[in-house]
């Protein structure tokens, strides 16, 4: 499904992404990340909270073990300093797995149980890609709720993860954009760039 050179990217990717957003978070107003939002998961802590939880449910499948998990929505770090430490052990942790992987290992076959008890069967290296995406949609619930604050989100963007880390990639000459831009703004849209308008 994927070579080895795409799932150490795809890994490293996640990693730089999430430390980007939690670069951001740290800037946010006091009480931001915590405050009542109209989402599944109540506000940004708890999206934040879902992604890490998934991340631990599928390292636990990738390693043949249980997990323990009944749901995918516990809050188990309310503290954003805390989940952020969570998240990039984690994070570590798909990096360090991926750069040991071979091209057989990622199209091995691994069975493994849902948390709703369903059984199913995926390669190693589509568990990778779920994880990748999953953390990637919902990076995107969190970002839109920069809007009610209103401030800028960080730009996450696969192009920009690699024109900051691959010297072989060319970005047509685009003109390099801030690690975070947090401040607040009378309408966040107002700056945001024409790509994204």
């Amino acid at each position: 499904m994927i070579n080895v050179r795409t799932a150490r990217m795809l890994a490293d990717y996640k990693r730089w992404a999430n430390q980007r957003l939690f670069d951001s978070l740290a800037d946010l107003p006091a009480g931001e990340v915590n405050k009542t939002r109209v989402s599944v998961f109540k506000n940004m802590i708890g999206t934040l909270n879902h992604i890490y939880v998934v991340d631990c449910i599928w390292q636990a499948h990738l390693e043949g073990r249980g997990h323990g998990f009944k749901t995918s929505h516990d809050l188990l770090h309310p503290d954003l300093a805390d989940l952020r430490m969570a998240q990039k052990d984690i994070d570590h942790w798909y990096c360090n797995w991926s750069d040991r992987q071979t091209e057989a290992s990622l199209d091995k076959p691994v069975e493994f149980t849902f948390v709703s008890g369903e059984s199913g069967t995926m390669s190693a290296g589509a568990m990778l890609l779920h994880v990748v995406n999953h953390a990637s949609y919902h990076r995107g619930w969190v970002i839109q709720m920069y809007f009610d604050i209103p401030a800028m989100p960080p730009m996450t963007d696969l192009p920009i993860f690699l024109r900051e880390t691959d010297p072989g990639f060319n970005s047509v000459n685009a003109p390099a954009v801030a690690p975070t831009c947090v401040g607040q703004f009378a309408s966040a849209t107002n700056v945001l760039p024409d790509r994204y308008r």
